[in-house]
């Protein structure tokens, strides 16, 4: 792809859709980035100052929104050769304590969200003859941990539903992959909400949830620059044929290769080790 390329940015009023947004624009990318709340957009039109990064209200959560920002993007443009699905969050909370409606709103988001945007680009990229699609997933789509298993479902629903997209697209030369970041240093821990029950004094799970929420924050204080994500997104893009899949720090490499060659018992066991409080009763 050229630098005078067309990026389509979801999710992109702050973390990895902000720092991709800057990134591809300082190397001549003409970059729509999209954004859902106008008040949370500060830094966003800031970069768009200085930098070719047009903002665009579209809310992934509806389709009338994502096909209104495609057609703007079309009208200026004429195509759109490059769209990163980013646009999510996480839901927060043990499965007793998160409501259906809860459960829902991650699904609308994290997975109904990229088939919206999608679905409005894949015409747009089939008829220009090309295009790329990279959907951010995340390695919480291969470990299930506690208080984020309604988003480490949606991830995975995310996996699956890239691999068919790989398959299907093929034929019109457009490419389709998955990134898959572990943690990284971004608003995604203090943008997550909490589920319906979870703050409830009578939760059973009131326990669990507060260890939860002190390993997650410990570990997001070590958690890695932002500046990885991008690294990675560039080095997809310069790939002739991009890979299936794109993880973005050494241990989540290691995690991920871990996963697949351990039987379940020992990795259940591993897991019980980090997570002291979810072994069996005594």
């Amino acid at each position: 792809m050229s630098p005078s390329s067309v990026a389509l940015i979801t999710g992109a009023n702050s973390g990895f859709g902000l720092a991709t947004a800057e990134s591809l624009a300082r190397r001549g990318w003409r970059v729509y980035a999209g954004y859902r709340n106008p008040r949370r957009a500060g830094a966003l039109w800031s970069l768009a100052r200085t930098l070719p990064v047009f903002p665009i209200v579209m809310d992934v959560d509806r389709t009338p929104s994502v096909e209104k920002g495609v057609r703007q993007i079309l009208k200026k443009e004429g195509r759109i050769d490059f769209l990163l699905n980013n646009a999510g969050f996480v839901m927060a909370g043990c499965w007793e304590d998160l409501s259906e409606k809860d459960i829902r709103a991650q699904f609308e988001t994290n997975v109904f969200g990229i088939l919206r945007v999608a679905r409005a680009v894949v015409p747009v990229m089939r008829r220009q003859g090309g295009g790329r699609i990279l959907n951010v997933g995340s390695i919480s789509a291969f470990i299930g941990t506690p208080l984020i298993g309604a988003y480490a479902a949606s991830k995975f629903a995310v996996n699956s539903l890239t691999e068919a997209m790989r398959m299907e697209l093929r034929e019109w030369g457009v490419q389709v992959a998955e990134l898959n970041p572990g943690e990284i240093r971004t608003q995604v821990v203090a943008n997550a909400r909490m589920g319906q029950w979870v703050k409830n004094p009578k939760s059973a799970y009131r326990g669990i949830t507060e260890r939860s929420e002190r390993w997650q924050r410990e570990r997001f204080i070590h958690a890695a620059p932002v500046e990885l994500f991008t690294r990675t997104v560039l080095q997809a893009l310069s790939h002739r044929t991009m890979k299936r899949r794109y993880l973005v720090k050494f241990e989540d490499r290691v995690a991920y290769t871990m996963r697949w060659l351990l039987p379940d018992a020992l990795w259940e066991w591993g897991l019980t080790r980090m997570f002291t409080w979810s072994r069996w009763p005594k």
